[in-house]
Protein backbone atom coordinates (compact mmCIF):
# COMPACT_ATOMS: atom_id res chain seq x y z
CA UNK A 1 0.00 0.00 0.00
CA UNK A 2 1.48 3.21 -1.04
CA UNK A 3 2.05 5.98 1.88
CA UNK A 4 0.64 8.51 0.31
CA UNK A 5 2.07 12.26 1.64
CA UNK A 6 -0.57 14.31 3.50
CA UNK A 7 -1.96 17.54 2.29
CA UNK A 8 0.06 19.90 4.53
CA UNK A 9 3.15 17.85 3.38
CA UNK A 10 2.44 18.31 0.04
CA UNK A 11 1.82 22.10 -0.01
CA UNK A 12 5.06 22.62 2.62
CA UNK A 13 7.14 21.30 -0.37
CA UNK A 14 5.59 23.39 -3.26
CA UNK A 15 5.19 26.43 -1.85
CA UNK A 16 7.17 26.77 1.67
CA UNK A 17 6.71 30.56 1.38
CA UNK A 18 3.14 30.29 2.79
CA UNK A 19 4.19 28.46 6.03
CA UNK A 20 6.29 29.72 9.53
CA UNK A 21 9.70 30.40 8.32
CA UNK A 22 10.35 30.30 12.52
CA UNK A 23 12.79 27.71 14.55
CA UNK A 24 10.49 24.48 14.90
CA UNK A 25 12.14 23.83 18.40
CA UNK A 26 9.80 24.55 21.39
CA UNK A 27 10.92 26.98 24.17
CA UNK A 28 8.42 26.06 25.90
CA UNK A 29 9.08 22.08 27.18
CA UNK A 30 6.84 20.72 29.34
CA UNK A 31 5.52 16.52 28.46
CA UNK A 32 2.29 15.07 29.37
CA UNK A 33 3.33 12.87 32.32
CA UNK A 34 5.09 15.90 34.00
CA UNK A 35 2.40 18.16 33.92
CA UNK A 36 -0.13 15.34 34.87
CA UNK A 37 1.95 15.24 38.30
CA UNK A 38 2.58 19.00 38.76
CA UNK A 39 -1.22 19.26 38.49
CA UNK A 40 -1.78 16.36 41.03
CA UNK A 41 1.05 18.17 43.49
CA UNK A 42 -0.54 21.73 43.49
CA UNK A 43 -1.43 21.84 46.77
CA UNK A 44 1.73 20.23 48.67
CA UNK A 45 2.82 23.43 47.17
CA UNK A 46 0.04 25.37 48.40
CA UNK A 47 -0.37 26.93 44.36
CA UNK A 48 -4.29 27.08 44.85
CA UNK A 49 -3.98 30.85 44.05
CA UNK A 50 -1.67 30.34 40.88
CA UNK A 51 -4.14 27.72 39.87
CA UNK A 52 -6.94 29.94 40.06
CA UNK A 53 -4.94 32.36 37.97
CA UNK A 54 -3.73 29.65 35.14
CA UNK A 55 -7.10 28.69 34.96
CA UNK A 56 -8.44 31.97 33.95
CA UNK A 57 -5.53 33.06 31.52
CA UNK A 58 -6.71 29.55 30.14
CA UNK A 59 -10.36 30.15 29.73
CA UNK A 60 -9.53 33.32 28.49
CA UNK A 61 -8.12 32.24 25.42
CA UNK A 62 -10.28 28.49 25.09
CA UNK A 63 -13.81 29.77 26.01
CA UNK A 64 -14.09 33.42 26.05
CA UNK A 65 -11.63 36.39 26.38
CA UNK A 66 -14.32 38.77 29.39
CA UNK A 67 -13.13 37.21 32.08
CA UNK A 68 -12.95 39.88 35.81
CA UNK A 69 -9.77 39.93 37.59
CA UNK A 70 -11.08 38.83 41.24
CA UNK A 71 -8.96 41.12 43.84
CA UNK A 72 -10.95 39.12 46.75
CA UNK A 73 -9.52 36.49 49.20
CA UNK A 74 -8.84 32.97 47.68
CA UNK A 75 -11.76 30.48 46.83
CA UNK A 76 -14.10 33.14 45.46
CA UNK A 77 -14.71 34.78 49.56
CA UNK A 78 -18.04 36.28 49.77
CA UNK A 79 -18.42 36.45 45.92
CA UNK A 80 -18.26 32.83 45.70
CA UNK A 81 -16.90 32.71 42.24
CA UNK A 82 -13.04 32.82 41.27
CA UNK A 83 -13.59 34.72 38.25
CA UNK A 84 -17.19 35.45 35.82
CA UNK A 85 -18.18 37.27 32.60
CA UNK A 86 -18.52 40.96 32.09
CA UNK A 87 -21.19 42.30 29.69
CA UNK A 88 -19.89 43.25 26.46
CA UNK A 89 -21.93 44.59 23.31
CA UNK A 90 -22.69 42.53 20.80
CA UNK A 91 -20.67 44.56 18.31
CA UNK A 92 -17.22 43.60 20.08
CA UNK A 93 -18.30 39.90 20.73
CA UNK A 94 -18.48 39.94 17.03
CA UNK A 95 -14.84 40.71 16.75
CA UNK A 96 -13.68 37.99 19.23
CA UNK A 97 -12.21 34.56 16.95
CA UNK A 98 -11.71 32.68 20.24
CA UNK A 99 -14.76 31.45 21.90
CA UNK A 100 -18.23 31.69 22.65
CA UNK A 101 -19.72 34.80 21.09
CA UNK A 102 -22.59 33.84 23.98
CA UNK A 103 -20.45 34.81 26.74
CA UNK A 104 -21.00 38.31 25.73
CA UNK A 105 -24.30 38.98 26.90
CA UNK A 106 -24.78 36.08 29.75
CA UNK A 107 -23.62 36.10 32.89
CA UNK A 108 -21.32 33.05 33.42
CA UNK A 109 -19.58 32.18 36.58
CA UNK A 110 -16.24 29.71 37.02
CA UNK A 111 -14.92 28.07 40.05
CA UNK A 112 -11.40 26.54 40.26
CA UNK A 113 -10.28 23.74 42.57
CA UNK A 114 -6.97 21.92 43.10
CA UNK A 115 -8.53 19.99 46.19
CA UNK A 116 -8.33 16.23 46.10
CA UNK A 117 -12.25 15.74 46.72
CA UNK A 118 -13.68 17.44 43.86
CA UNK A 119 -17.08 16.26 44.12
CA UNK A 120 -18.15 17.56 47.34
CA UNK A 121 -16.28 20.48 46.48
CA UNK A 122 -18.48 21.29 43.02
CA UNK A 123 -21.68 21.12 44.92
CA UNK A 124 -20.65 23.87 47.45
CA UNK A 125 -19.46 25.82 45.07
CA UNK A 126 -22.25 25.73 42.78
CA UNK A 127 -25.03 25.73 45.50
CA UNK A 128 -22.65 29.17 46.64
CA UNK A 129 -22.82 30.60 43.37
CA UNK A 130 -26.87 30.07 42.72
CA UNK A 131 -27.67 31.61 46.93
CA UNK A 132 -25.69 35.08 45.66
CA UNK A 133 -28.98 35.26 43.37
CA UNK A 134 -26.99 36.93 40.52
CA UNK A 135 -28.52 34.75 37.76
CA UNK A 136 -25.70 32.90 36.52
CA UNK A 137 -26.77 31.31 32.78
CA UNK A 138 -23.64 29.01 32.86
CA UNK A 139 -21.27 27.35 36.01
CA UNK A 140 -17.46 25.92 34.95
CA UNK A 141 -16.21 23.93 37.96
CA UNK A 142 -12.24 23.43 36.67
CA UNK A 143 -10.40 20.91 38.98
CA UNK A 144 -6.93 19.54 38.70
CA UNK A 145 -7.95 16.14 39.37
CA UNK A 146 -8.77 13.48 37.13
CA UNK A 147 -12.40 12.66 36.24
CA UNK A 148 -14.61 10.20 34.94
CA UNK A 149 -16.85 10.94 31.84
CA UNK A 150 -19.76 9.25 32.92
CA UNK A 151 -19.46 10.66 36.60
CA UNK A 152 -18.58 14.21 35.22
CA UNK A 153 -22.11 13.85 32.61
CA UNK A 154 -24.08 12.24 35.99
CA UNK A 155 -22.94 15.04 38.34
CA UNK A 156 -23.53 18.34 35.57
CA UNK A 157 -27.03 16.76 35.10
CA UNK A 158 -27.94 16.35 38.44
CA UNK A 159 -26.52 20.33 39.44
CA UNK A 160 -28.47 21.40 36.48
CA UNK A 161 -31.65 19.89 37.44
CA UNK A 162 -31.44 20.74 41.03
CA UNK A 163 -30.79 23.83 40.26
CA UNK A 164 -31.63 25.18 36.71
CA UNK A 165 -28.44 26.41 35.90
CA UNK A 166 -26.11 24.49 32.94
CA UNK A 167 -22.88 23.38 34.88
CA UNK A 168 -19.84 22.32 33.20
CA UNK A 169 -17.11 20.09 34.75
CA UNK A 170 -13.61 20.60 33.18
CA UNK A 171 -10.94 18.25 34.60
CA UNK A 172 -7.00 17.58 34.59
CA UNK A 173 -7.72 16.37 31.21
CA UNK A 174 -9.09 18.79 29.64
CA UNK A 175 -6.42 20.99 31.43
CA UNK A 176 -3.46 18.99 29.62
CA UNK A 177 -4.89 18.88 26.41
CA UNK A 178 -5.74 22.14 25.93
CA UNK A 179 -2.58 23.37 27.03
CA UNK A 180 -0.40 20.62 25.22
CA UNK A 181 -2.27 20.76 21.82
CA UNK A 182 -2.51 24.68 21.54
CA UNK A 183 0.86 25.26 22.58
CA UNK A 184 0.00 26.83 25.79
CA UNK A 185 2.78 25.82 27.58
CA UNK A 186 4.27 29.38 28.58
CA UNK A 187 0.92 29.64 30.89
CA UNK A 188 1.49 26.44 32.61
CA UNK A 189 5.46 27.81 32.94
CA UNK A 190 4.17 31.44 34.15
CA UNK A 191 1.40 30.93 36.04
CA UNK A 192 2.37 27.24 37.96
CA UNK A 193 6.06 26.87 37.11
CA UNK A 194 5.40 23.77 34.98
CA UNK A 195 8.32 22.78 32.65
CA UNK A 196 10.96 24.64 31.24
CA UNK A 197 11.77 27.76 29.18
CA UNK A 198 15.10 28.15 27.19
CA UNK A 199 14.38 31.20 25.30
CA UNK A 200 17.38 30.77 23.04
CA UNK A 201 15.58 28.74 21.40
CA UNK A 202 12.72 30.93 20.43
CA UNK A 203 14.44 31.96 16.77
CA UNK A 204 11.83 34.22 14.79
CA UNK A 205 12.09 33.76 11.29
CA UNK A 206 12.02 37.39 9.08
CA UNK A 207 8.66 36.86 7.28
CA UNK A 208 7.32 35.67 10.86
CA UNK A 209 8.93 38.40 12.07
CA UNK A 210 6.65 40.37 9.61
CA UNK A 211 3.87 38.70 10.04
CA UNK A 212 2.92 38.89 13.82
CA UNK A 213 3.52 42.43 13.54
CA UNK A 214 0.99 43.36 11.00
CA UNK A 215 -0.82 40.25 12.38
CA UNK A 216 -0.90 42.75 16.21
CA UNK A 217 -1.31 45.75 14.14
CA UNK A 218 -4.65 44.20 12.33
CA UNK A 219 -6.20 43.27 15.41
CA UNK A 220 -5.77 46.08 17.39
CA UNK A 221 -7.27 48.13 14.50
CA UNK A 222 -10.24 45.24 14.49
CA UNK A 223 -10.86 46.25 18.23
CA UNK A 224 -11.11 50.29 17.38
CA UNK A 225 -13.02 50.00 14.21
CA UNK A 226 -16.31 51.70 14.72
CA UNK A 227 -19.61 51.41 12.86
CA UNK A 228 -19.02 53.85 10.01
CA UNK A 229 -20.14 52.24 6.32
CA UNK A 230 -16.24 52.99 6.04
CA UNK A 231 -14.94 50.96 8.91
CA UNK A 232 -17.46 48.24 8.25
CA UNK A 233 -15.47 47.52 4.86
CA UNK A 234 -12.54 47.99 6.46
CA UNK A 235 -13.04 45.45 8.81
CA UNK A 236 -13.95 42.68 6.13
CA UNK A 237 -10.95 43.13 4.73
CA UNK A 238 -8.80 43.05 8.09
CA UNK A 239 -10.69 39.84 9.34
CA UNK A 240 -9.90 38.22 5.89
CA UNK A 241 -6.28 39.27 6.32
CA UNK A 242 -5.75 38.37 10.15
CA UNK A 243 -7.05 34.68 9.12
CA UNK A 244 -4.53 34.48 6.27
CA UNK A 245 -1.71 35.24 8.17
CA UNK A 246 -2.98 33.26 11.07
CA UNK A 247 -2.67 30.65 8.84
CA UNK A 248 0.72 31.39 7.39
CA UNK A 249 2.20 31.68 10.98
CA UNK A 250 0.94 28.58 11.32
CA UNK A 251 -1.13 29.44 14.77
CA UNK A 252 -3.20 26.58 16.48
CA UNK A 253 -5.75 25.64 14.53
CA UNK A 254 -8.46 26.91 17.14
CA UNK A 255 -7.25 30.46 16.08
CA UNK A 256 -6.55 30.24 12.59
CA UNK A 257 -9.82 28.44 12.71
CA UNK A 258 -11.84 31.02 14.80
CA UNK A 259 -10.23 34.06 12.64
CA UNK A 260 -11.54 32.54 9.55
CA UNK A 261 -15.03 31.87 11.08
CA UNK A 262 -14.81 35.84 12.18
CA UNK A 263 -14.29 36.45 8.72
CA UNK A 264 -16.77 34.52 7.05
CA UNK A 265 -19.69 36.03 9.38
CA UNK A 266 -18.87 39.61 9.09
CA UNK A 267 -18.35 39.22 5.41
CA UNK A 268 -21.60 38.49 5.54
CA UNK A 269 -23.17 41.00 7.31
CA UNK A 270 -21.40 43.64 6.04
CA UNK A 271 -19.13 42.42 2.77
CA UNK A 272 -19.71 42.29 -0.81
CA UNK A 273 -20.58 38.94 -2.87
CA UNK A 274 -16.78 38.80 -3.76
CA UNK A 275 -15.77 38.50 -0.21
CA UNK A 276 -18.38 36.57 1.06
CA UNK A 277 -17.24 34.32 -1.44
CA UNK A 278 -13.48 34.42 -0.56
CA UNK A 279 -14.08 34.20 3.30
CA UNK A 280 -16.14 30.75 3.00
CA UNK A 281 -13.61 29.31 0.22
CA UNK A 282 -10.12 30.17 1.64
CA UNK A 283 -11.34 29.01 5.59
CA UNK A 284 -12.04 25.14 4.10
CA UNK A 285 -8.97 25.27 1.44
CA UNK A 286 -6.79 26.20 4.72
CA UNK A 287 -8.15 23.03 6.55
CA UNK A 288 -7.28 20.80 3.85
CA UNK A 289 -4.04 22.52 3.00
CA UNK A 290 -2.71 23.46 6.42
CA UNK A 291 -4.47 21.27 8.53
CA UNK A 292 -4.83 17.92 6.52
CA UNK A 293 -8.67 17.88 7.13
CA UNK A 294 -11.22 17.42 3.87
CA UNK A 295 -14.34 17.61 6.73
CA UNK A 296 -14.89 21.42 6.25
CA UNK A 297 -14.86 21.46 2.36
CA UNK A 298 -16.89 18.34 2.17
CA UNK A 299 -19.57 19.41 4.50
CA UNK A 300 -19.65 23.19 3.34
CA UNK A 301 -19.31 22.35 -0.50
CA UNK A 302 -23.01 22.89 -1.41
CA UNK A 303 -23.07 26.44 0.56
CA UNK A 304 -20.46 27.61 -1.45
CA UNK A 305 -21.46 26.61 -4.64
CA UNK A 306 -24.65 28.01 -4.04
CA UNK A 307 -22.46 31.24 -3.19
CA UNK A 308 -20.78 30.83 -6.63
CA UNK A 309 -23.46 30.32 -8.79
CA UNK A 310 -25.52 33.51 -7.44
CA UNK A 311 -22.96 35.31 -9.66
CA UNK A 312 -23.33 33.30 -12.73
CA UNK A 313 -20.06 33.83 -13.21
CA UNK A 314 -17.41 30.74 -14.53
CA UNK A 315 -14.42 32.66 -12.49
CA UNK A 316 -16.47 31.84 -9.46
CA UNK A 317 -17.64 28.25 -10.00
CA UNK A 318 -14.10 27.04 -10.93
CA UNK A 319 -13.16 27.85 -7.30
CA UNK A 320 -15.96 24.91 -6.82
CA UNK A 321 -14.29 23.16 -9.42
CA UNK A 322 -10.74 23.85 -6.91
CA UNK A 323 -12.49 22.05 -4.60
CA UNK A 324 -13.48 18.68 -7.10
CA UNK A 325 -10.41 18.36 -7.98
CA UNK A 326 -8.84 18.74 -4.68
CA UNK A 327 -11.84 16.17 -3.10
CA UNK A 328 -11.33 13.87 -6.34
CA UNK A 329 -7.22 13.45 -5.50
CA UNK A 330 -7.75 13.20 -2.16
CA UNK A 331 -10.62 9.81 -2.26
CA UNK A 332 -8.30 8.63 -5.31
CA UNK A 333 -5.18 8.29 -2.47
CA UNK A 334 -7.83 6.28 -0.16
CA UNK A 335 -7.69 9.51 2.61
CA UNK A 336 -11.62 9.27 2.18
CA UNK A 337 -13.92 7.41 -0.01
CA UNK A 338 -15.36 8.47 -3.08
CA UNK A 339 -19.25 7.80 -2.16
CA UNK A 340 -18.38 9.54 1.21
CA UNK A 341 -17.47 12.67 -0.73
CA UNK A 342 -20.15 12.45 -2.65
CA UNK A 343 -18.30 12.93 -5.72
CA UNK A 344 -20.64 11.40 -8.65
CA UNK A 345 -23.49 13.47 -8.13
CA UNK A 346 -21.17 16.75 -8.09
CA UNK A 347 -19.48 16.14 -10.34
CA UNK A 348 -22.30 15.68 -12.43
CA UNK A 349 -23.72 18.46 -11.33
CA UNK A 350 -21.07 20.82 -11.97
CA UNK A 351 -20.83 19.45 -15.60
CA UNK A 352 -24.45 20.48 -15.77
CA UNK A 353 -23.43 24.17 -14.59
CA UNK A 354 -20.52 24.75 -16.71
CA UNK A 355 -22.62 23.65 -19.51
CA UNK A 356 -25.14 26.38 -19.46
CA UNK A 357 -23.01 28.72 -18.85
CA UNK A 358 -20.66 27.61 -21.81
CA UNK A 359 -24.36 27.97 -24.25
CA UNK A 360 -24.98 31.60 -22.81
CA UNK A 361 -24.18 33.28 -26.47
CA UNK A 362 -24.44 36.60 -24.24
CA UNK A 363 -21.94 36.30 -22.39
CA UNK A 364 -18.72 35.17 -24.87
CA UNK A 365 -15.78 35.72 -22.27
CA UNK A 366 -17.88 33.93 -19.60
CA UNK A 367 -19.29 31.18 -21.95
CA UNK A 368 -15.70 30.10 -23.16
CA UNK A 369 -14.44 30.07 -19.92
CA UNK A 370 -17.04 27.73 -19.07
CA UNK A 371 -16.19 25.66 -21.71
CA UNK A 372 -12.42 25.74 -20.95
CA UNK A 373 -13.19 24.37 -17.06
CA UNK A 374 -15.80 21.57 -18.96
CA UNK A 375 -12.68 20.35 -21.04
CA UNK A 376 -9.90 20.37 -17.89
CA UNK A 377 -12.65 18.37 -15.70
CA UNK A 378 -12.04 15.89 -18.66
CA UNK A 379 -8.34 15.77 -18.60
CA UNK A 380 -8.34 15.54 -14.65
CA UNK A 381 -10.95 12.16 -15.73
CA UNK A 382 -8.81 10.86 -18.33
CA UNK A 383 -5.14 11.69 -17.29
CA UNK A 384 -5.25 9.32 -14.58
CA UNK A 385 -6.35 6.50 -17.39
CA UNK A 386 -3.41 7.46 -19.23
CA UNK A 387 -5.31 6.98 -22.74
CA UNK A 388 -3.14 8.63 -25.13
CA UNK A 389 -6.29 9.20 -27.75
CA UNK A 390 -8.84 10.63 -25.19
CA UNK A 391 -5.38 13.23 -24.21
CA UNK A 392 -4.66 13.91 -27.77
CA UNK A 393 -8.62 15.06 -28.13
CA UNK A 394 -8.68 17.17 -25.23
CA UNK A 395 -5.41 19.41 -26.47
CA UNK A 396 -7.10 19.85 -29.86
CA UNK A 397 -10.24 21.13 -27.77
CA UNK A 398 -7.72 23.24 -25.80
CA UNK A 399 -6.27 24.49 -28.65
CA UNK A 400 -9.59 25.01 -30.72
CA UNK A 401 -10.79 27.47 -27.59
CA UNK A 402 -7.91 29.48 -27.82
CA UNK A 403 -8.37 30.19 -31.28
CA UNK A 404 -11.75 31.42 -30.64
CA UNK A 405 -10.59 33.61 -27.76
CA UNK A 406 -8.87 35.96 -30.18
CA UNK A 407 -11.73 38.21 -30.22
CA UNK A 408 -13.06 38.57 -27.24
Amino acid sequence: MIDYPKPSELMREWRPHLFSDSSRVAAYKLGRSEFSHWLDTLTERNQHKDFEIFCRHLCERIICPNLRTQTGPEGGGDGKVDTETYAVSVEIAQRWFVGDANAATERWAFAMSAKEEWAPKVRSDVKGIVETGRQYDRIYFLTSRPVKAKRSHDLEKELADEYGVPVTILDREWLIEKTLENGFEDLAYKDLGAGTYEPEKELIGPNDFRRNQKLKEIEERIKKLGDSRSDQTQLVSDTYEAARLSRNLERPRFETEGRYNRAINLAKKSGSHDQVLRANYEYCWAMFWFHDDVEPMNRMYEEIENIALSSGTAADLSKVGNYLNVMMSHAARNFETAEYLNLEERSARMAEQLTAMSQNASRPNNALHAETLLVLMRLHDEGSRNDPKALESIWSDLDEIVGRSGGL
